[in-house]
């Protein structure tokens, strides 16, 4: 490749971001870039929400935190968080990974994580909307978004298929995964 990739992986808690994000960075010998973590160890938050229990990220802050990075390597970068469209130069990126799972999976797995009632709901009711997807969409090239749904598939398939799109095997699509239409979603809308 001529040019340096720079890959973002974006979705809700519980997709497999982290996970998928390290596997990815070591198959391509690429940084991996937890925004998260970047958050709350160089201190680029705005205060602590008390209502959702969570940082607020100064996403100006990190933006140019992400910026400099990018200004000072020539390694391909993986972009793990859900706000990562956000920062992260429209021009600059190769490709958008929107990392799905089912929402009643969703839920189990946040509950385990002991997210409190208010922030599994909050997140599994952006799943099912596909926030994440949306987000995406209004601030990175529609042409740059694939969109995968990890629920019945292992990190390292994921991996497998994130490769295959870079490698132009796959064609990048979105608008695929509707969790609405499913029995489960209606009976998850009533739990929540």
């Amino acid at each position: 490749m001529d040019e340096r990739q720079i890959i973002l992986v974006t979705g809700v808690p519980g997709t497999g971001k982290t996970t998928i994000s390290a596997l990815l960075a070591a198959e391509l010998g690429a940084e991996h870039i937890e925004l998260t973590r970047l958050v709350k160890e160089s201190g680029f938050s705005q205060g602590w929400d008390e209502a959702r229990a969570t940082v607020i990220a100064d996403l100006k802050a990190l933006r140019n935190a992400l910026y400099n990075i990018l200004d000072n390597t020539t390694s391909p970068l993986i972009i793990d968080g859900h706000y990562s469209p956000d920062v992260a130069p429209r021009d600059e990126t190769t490709l958008v990974i929107v990392l799905r799972c089912a929402p009643w999976v969703i839920r189990e797995k946040l509950l385990t994580r002991g997210y409190s009632p208010r922030k599994v709901r909050e997140n599994v009711e952006a799943e099912l909307l596909g926030t994440c997807l949306a987000d995406a969409l209004a601030v990175q090239d529609p042409e740059k978004i694939h969109e995968i749904d990890t629920t019945a598939q292992t990190p390292e398939e994921t991996v497998m298929l994130i490769l295959s799109v870079l490698d132009g095997d796959v064609k990048c699509s979105h608008g695929t995964v509707d969790w609405m239409n499913s029995p489960e979603a209606e009976v998850l809308l009533r739990e929540l």
